[in-house]
């Protein structure tokens, strides 16, 4: 794994000009690698063995797939759950995007699960008071482009939107897809629901202690996700991972 990640220093540094530093999470480097290929078309493959992000062997991001959300992750192409409600007066003011540059600063990251995916959310309040909300643990990003990673958050996160204004809330979210592409500035998503999968509330129950900031609890986590959207389920693996990783 060392000498594919070390071969991948140039793609980091381009990719981080967007993002910030990057983790150095074997998942969020082969992830990386994949959305390179999209961007530049200058490497032609990246699988390479034990290098897997995921116990199951396979690698993430296969390729500009419009079927990566089918079959076996067909329930994580729009995963089952409660709208988020926001409060009255609050909506998503334009759309959600992954040009953080335009609004998001990237010192500002809510939750750093990885540099897979970047979420810009910008919330409109048209009331005269500031409103305080909660953006819950689950609540997924669905990408309009059905060949892009969806994402979610495992820690609640309250915001403040401001009377008669604004506040833009960046998030580095969790993948849900493995097989499908990471996402860039070109995307955009929709608010998906707060999740009910008994699996995936089960790794938010795991989470509610631990730090989520690009480190090895993050890395744990979004191993774990990966686990059950391949049906796989949880291994004792990164359970030990997750153990062992820094406590809030």
């Amino acid at each position: 794994m060392n000498s594919f990640s070390n071969a991948l220093s140039g793609v980091d540094a381009a990719l981080n000009s967007q993002g910030g530093a990057a983790t150095t999470s074997g998942m969020t480097r082969l992830a990386n690698a994949s959305r390179y290929v999209k961007l530049a078309a200058v490497v032609t493959a990246f699988s390479v063995a034990g290098c897997s992000s995921s116990s199951s062997g396979s690698s993430s991001g296969s390729g500009d797939d419009t079927t990566c959300k089918t079959g076996k992750e067909a329930a994580f192409a729009n995963p089952a759950g409660t709208p988020l409600a926001l409060p009255a007066g609050v909506s998503v003011d334009g759309e959600i995007t992954g040009d953080i540059d335009a609004a998001c600063p990237a010192k500002n990251v809510l939750e750093n699960g990885g540099d897979v995916l970047l979420v810009c959310v910008t919330l409109k309040n048209t009331t005269a008071a500031d409103v305080m909300l909660t953006l819950p643990a689950g609540l997924t990003f669905i990408a309009k482009d059905p060949a892009t990673m969806n994402g979610i958050i495992l820690h609640d996160h309250a915001a403040k939107v401001p009377a008669n204004g604004v506040v833009h809330l960046y998030f580095r979210p969790f993948s849900l897809n493995r097989a499908c592409m990471p996402g860039g500035k070109e995307d955009r998503f929709t608010l998906g629901n707060v999740v009910s999968d008994p699996r995936l509330r089960e790794v938010i129950s795991l989470a509610a202690t631990k730090r989520i900031d690009g480190d090895a609890g993050a890395y744990a986590l979004g191993q774990m996700i990966w686990d059950i959207t391949d049906e796989n389920g949880i291994t004792d693996e990164h359970r030990a991972l997750l153990k062992n990783a820094a406590d809030l």
